[in-house]
């Protein structure tokens, strides 16, 4: 198992990386590949605000020291803006990171900054039910299945179901390595 994971912000370069390594199904996975994508947003919301303290967020994930992928918080209301915010959470690590319980180490860690920083209650994902490696990370981090959302997400030329799961606040131990 790798050393030291870190969260740290993302530059330039990181973007670069990613534009390069999720620009394609076989990089993106075919759980995350929506097409071709202009990531001038991105940069335009790295150099406004550096990726943190909006609507949508990212951080690096770094193994060692080298860029491994990324984690983002998007955010999500199940009810009234002032009152009823979550965060929705999701990993994209580059080809080579993958299959080594670095997801797994990175979602917690994006949970337990979440947590830590934010007022938030819950914290939710999605994913797709035949992505058997994310609902595995989701599940030993301690998300619990909450159902199917029928025909949510258009990919790959045809709709497809995602799994809502969810942790609260007070099922998530923020001591928890």
């Amino acid at each position: 198992m790798p050393d030291h994971l870190a969260l740290r912000p993302v530059t330039e370069a990181d973007l670069d990386a990613f534009d390069s390594a999720f620009q394609s199904e076989s990089g993106a996975t075919a759980h995350q590949w929506f097409g071709f994508t202009p990531t001038i947003a991105l940069r335009e919301a790295l150099r406004t605000r550096g990726l943190l303290a909006g609507a949508d967020n990212m951080l690096a994930v770094t193994v060692d020291g080298e860029l491994a992928g990324r984690v983002e918080w998007l955010e999500r209301r199940w009810g009234r803006r002032d009152t009823s915010l979550c965060w929705e959470i999701a990993v994209g690590l580059l080809p080579d990171w993958r299959g080594r319980g670095i997801g797994t180490r990175a979602q917690r860690e994006l949970v337990r900054y979440l947590f830590t920083h934010t007022r938030v209650e819950r914290v939710q994902a999605t994913t797709d039910p035949e992505n058997t490696a994310e609902t595995r990370c989701l599940e030993k981090i301690g998300f619990r299945l909450e159902g199917v959302v029928r025909r949510a997400q258009w990919r790959g030329g045809r709709w497809h179901d995602q799994l809502l799961y969810s942790i609260l606040r007070d099922e998530f131990d923020l001591a928890s390595g």
